[in-house]
């Protein structure tokens, strides 16, 4: 599919089937969203204000196969996904989301966090401008990737901080999550 394609059928999808979704589409998902598509240079698949990367991208993984449930942190480089919590959490971040059905529904829920002391020692009084830009950067290229795929995302912002960063265990100072984005097979 064009980027151009991709674009044009982009929609907000809340509603998921109940099929598993590959490990290997989750990998490109991720790899394609903010990912380093650049080796020798390390840059990324989206823009980063300084190439200062405050963007972290978690994982709730509920049906995807060849993968427990859990919330797993994408590691940029090697390539890989960190356990971080074994089980499942979508009771926990559908009530963050405001009881929002496809945060349960997914095969996966992205999400988006910040550490904003990357950004914020370069650039001081810009830096959550550029923090929320990078932000949106790499949620539009999971929309985009995930729409290719013939997957359904959803972009959400909507959602308790303090909530989403209980589970995590993010002290909402230091590191918050920021956007979720749900992926599902449709």
């Amino acid at each position: 599919m064009t980027v151009e394609d991709a674009i044009a059928r982009r929609r907000s999808v809340r509603s998921y089937s109940a099929a598993s979704m590959s490990l290997e589409e989750l990998s490109r998902l991720l790899r394609c969203s903010a990912g380093v598509t650049d080796e020798r240079h390390s840059l990324r698949a989206a823009p980063s204000a300084g190439a200062t990367y405050p963007i972290e991208v978690y994982a709730a993984a509920a049906r995807v196969e060849g993968l427990a449930m859990g919330i797993y942190r994408y590691l940029v480089s090697p390539d890989e996904l960190a356990t971080v919590l074994e089980g499942d959490y979508r009771r926990e971040l559908r009530g963050a989301a405001l009881g929002q059905r496809m945060v349960a529904d997914a095969n996966a829920v992205l999400i988006l966090s910040a550490v904003f002391d990357r950004t914020a020692g370069r650039y001081t009084d810009r830096a959550m401008r550029y923090i929320f830009m990078e932000a949106g950067h790499i949620a539009q290229n999971a929309c985009l990737v995930a729409t290719s795929m013939g997957l359904g995302t959803c972009a959400i912002g909507a959602f308790e901080d303090e909530g989403v960063n209980r589970v995590l265990g993010l002290d909402g100072k230091n590191e918050s999550a920021l956007y979720l984005v749900a992926v599902g097979k449709v």
